[in-house]
């Protein structure tokens, strides 16, 4: 029964065949369930590894404080038959960390006051201080009084102010050796209009002056000193028309006298001689085309008249001309103005040139230069010849002079107010005027003594050339608290007759210090270093240095005093021959102002 089946053997075969299908479906499907799994995950692998974003990596940022970002799914595919070692990064991994501690890590914070912060500081404007009265008051050794006096006053739309100069001395020698001399100067000024300002001043003049001792057998006859008075008055007056900015007329004139009188009981030493002149001079300028370009216009007329001996000789001085100025690049600046002239003083006539022509430069207000060329005709008056040596005699015959030449001189501010400069200097002067001691023949009947004396001093007139080398330097310290200048100059004074011009140096040196040690307290010095000169022919003068000091002390503002000594180390000296200037010389007094 066993063996036996109620199903056909046909149909057995069949439900077999069916179960071969279904186990062989069921293989089937899993082997590729897994062929997919596996490509699923390779593929997942290889997307990871090709993604375009960075890798980071915190430690860089946490520990070195570095920001490195790798991005290797942009490698490039290495090429054939080149496989470089690649770049491993790797932490020491005996590295000590950072430990900061805390006092080290607030050390550098600033200790502040736990408190709102102070306010800005305020810049007011405060009026200066304009005193309408100054003046100085002292007295020096050998009776020497000196004073000097400002004193101003406004009016309606204009100033009026008068100032005073006194300075006298009884004389430092055992003769008379005495002088005086006053100046009272009166300035007015008013504005007319918003375009037109009139300026105006009066200038007074009167003093005398003790000659020096001649020789034995003159100062028997003279029976003391010579002495000589001098006065004069000049008044001035300028009216300038600015209509803007740029354009601008201007009107001057001025008018003036002076006279000198030798006194002495000598016929022959006996002089006078008076000058009076009128000047007059119109100015223009107005802009040009460019930017910082200027025209200019000007013209003059100079007559003076002078009375020596009883002879008069008149002198015509008149000139017109034109100029021209422009800044280029404020770097370069050329101002260019020349005149043509004409001169006649009965002695002498001529037509002149003068040009004046100035090109400079500046690099940054630090380096720079200027180069020069000028001409110009002088025709200085009786007054101006008397200041420059007080021993001349008034009977001097003035001529007018035409000086020309040439400069150039470099400059370096290695500091905001600090400067070293150095030039060189060429002129030509045709009548060079110059002072030398007269002499009196034997033969002149005005002289009983029979032999050549020497007498005072005149001025004589020759063609020369002066040459000068030049170097110096001005400084400031302490915000202008020390101030400082030095300046050394080497010249060449030369007459055309290859003789050195008299009583001109050939060497000089100046130089001046102040120090202001409190803004009530201030110390000064200066000095003056003077060569060898030339008298007559080889005959020579000696060198000598001056030092000077002061000191000026503030009580309050409106009451000071002040100490002056000449002469520190009281040097015998002479600035002209036959008179010895004074030795040490101290002067004190008080200044005031209100």
């Amino acid at each position: 029964m066993n063996n036996c089946s109620i199903v056909p053997q046909l149909a057995q075969k069949q439900m077999t065949s069916i179960r071969l299908v279904r186990n062989l479906c069921l293989f089937s499907g899993f082997a590729v369930a897994l062929i997919i799994g596996f490509m699923s995950a390779e593929i997942f692998a290889q997307g990871a590894q090709n993604t375009l974003l960075p890798e980071i990596n915190p430690q860089d940022i946490e520990i070195r404080s570095e920001f490195k970002a790798n991005f290797p799914g942009l490698r490039r595919q290495p090429i054939l038959g080149f496989n470089p070692r690649p770049r491993v990064f790797q932490i020491d991994p005996n590295r000590m960390p950072f430990l900061e501690s805390r006092e080290a890590a607030v050390s550098g914070i600033s200790v502040t006051a736990l408190d709102r912060p102070e306010e800005p500081a305020k810049n007011v404007w405060v009026t200066p201080r304009r005193p309408k009265g100054t003046g100085q008051l002292g007295m020096g050794w050998f009776v020497s009084p000196e004073l000097k006096v400002n004193y101003y006053s406004p009016i309606k739309d204009g100033v009026i102010g008068v100032g005073t100069n006194f300075q006298s001395s009884a004389g430092h020698l055992d003769n008379a050796s005495g002088y005086r001399n006053l100046g009272v100067d009166v300035n007015y000024s008013k504005k007319l209009s918003d375009t037109r300002n009139l300026t105006s001043q009066l200038r007074l003049n009167n003093g005398f002056n003790r000659m020096f001792t001649l020789s034995d057998e003159m100062q028997n006859l003279l029976g003391g000193v010579p002495k000589k008075v001098e006065q004069g008055l000049i008044w001035s007056a300028r009216l300038d028309e600015q209509k803007n900015t740029f354009h601008k007329n201007s009107y001057a004139i001025q008018v003036g006298f002076f006279e000198s009188e030798l006194n002495s009981t000598v016929l022959a030493m006996q002089d006078i001689a008076s000058s009076s002149f009128m000047e007059a001079q119109v100015n223009r300028s107005w802009p040009g085309q460019q930017t910082r370009e200027y025209w200019s216009l000007h013209s003059s007329v100079d007559v003076h008249s002078n009375k020596v001996g009883g002879s008069t000789n008149t002198l015509y001085l008149i000139r017109a001309g034109g100029g021209y100025a422009r800044l280029i690049d404020y770097t370069w600046s050329v101002d260019v103005e020349t005149s043509l002239a004409y001169a006649d003083d009965t002695i002498n006539n001529g037509i002149y040139i003068e040009p004046d022509a100035t090109l400079s430069y500046n690099y940054n207000d630090q380096l720079g230069g200027v180069a020069k060329l000028s001409g110009e005709l002088k025709n200085p008056t009786l007054l101006e010849w008397q200041e420059y040596n007080r021993f001349l005699t008034p009977s001097t015959r003035l001529q007018h002079s035409y000086h020309i030449g040439v400069s150039a001189e470099v400059f370096w501010n290695f500091m905001q107010t600090n400067r070293i400069y150095s030039g060189l200097q060429w002129e030509h002067i045709n009548r060079f005027g110059y002072a030398q001691r007269e002499q009196l023949d034997a033969t002149n009947p005005g002289n009983p003594t029979g032999s050549t004396q020497d007498l005072f001093y005149n001025l004589n007139y020759a063609d020369a050339r002066v040459t000068k080398f030049y170097f110096g330097s001005m400084v400031e310290w302490l915000d202008g608290d020390i101030q400082g200048a030095a300046e050394i100059s080497l010249r060449s004074p030369r007459l055309t007759s290859k003789e050195d011009i008299p009583f001109e140096e050939k060497i000089r040196v100046e130089g001046s210090l102040s120090y202001s040690i409190t803004p009530k307290l201030l110390i000064g010095a200066s000095t003056m270093i003077i060569g060898p000169r030339t008298t007559i022919g080889p005959a020579q003068m000696d060198g000598f240095i001056l030092v000077h000091s002061n000191l000026r002390y503030s009580i309050n503002e409106h009451v000071g005093s002040y100490i002056r000594i000449n002469n520190l180390l009281s040097q015998r000296y002479e600035w002209w021959q036959g008179f010895q200037e004074a030795p040490l010389h101290l002067f004190g007094g008080i200044s005031f102002e209100f």
